[in-house]
């Protein structure tokens, strides 16, 4: 907020106040003594003038405001693509760091083995026609494990020249089963209740 016009606000407001305290009766207004309804013209500017600057106050507060939190949203949305961008060059993996794609890679290779032979349970342990069905899913998702155990095998063979369209092709092929995983899970979930 500005300070100045703040001020400026605040000694008009006790400029108001201190000069609307009623006259003392005295002898030259007679009558009118008693008559407290009547303010002096300059009483009446004064308050116009301090409606008029508390009104401009507040519209610079306002404006003021919007400015700092269209700022704060530019500054917020600045800031999450920078972390976005970083994140994704961090898992961007480049031919010198294929050691650590494959390890990781596998890693989570292994995990999605975990989840498949939980699944795999599941199945089991499901009625006739569910488990006809989950059969079929499951093998559905061991052949595309299959597909992706060759991936990684190109990924490990891979030189600079065919990196990255190889390091792609795998992760493609990782996406495809984490999701295949994903829907045979939820539908295997939705026919048993568990």
């Amino acid at each position: 907020m500005n300070k100045r016009s703040l001020l400026l606000a605040v000694l008009s407001i006790a400029a108001l106040t201190a000069s609307c305290k009623p006259p003392a009766p005295s002898s030259e207004t007679g009558a009118m003594a008693g008559d407290t309804n009547t303010t002096s013209p300059s009483v009446k500017q004064q308050w116009q003038n301090v409606k008029s600057d508390i009104t401009n106050t507040w519209q610079d507060v306002k404006q003021t405001t919007t400015q700092a939190l269209a700022a704060v949203e530019t500054s917020t949305t600045q800031a999450w693509a920078s972390v976005k961008n970083s994140m994704q060059s961090a898992t961007d993996y480049t031919y010198s760091q294929k050691d650590a794609f494959v390890a990781k890679s596998q890693e989570e290779l292994d995990a999605l083995d975990q989840n498949i032979k939980q699944l795999s349970d599941k199945v089991a342990g499901a009625s006739t026609a569910t488990k006809a069905d989950g059969q079929a899913k499951l093998q559905n998702l061991r052949d595309k494990r299959a597909v992706l155990d060759k991936k990684l095998d190109e990924v490990k063979n891979a030189t600079e020249a065919t990196w990255n369209d190889v390091k792609k092709g795998f992760e493609n092929s990782y996406d495809d089963l984490k999701n295949s995983l994903k829907q045979t899970w939820q539908s295997m979930s939705d026919k048993t209740g568990q």
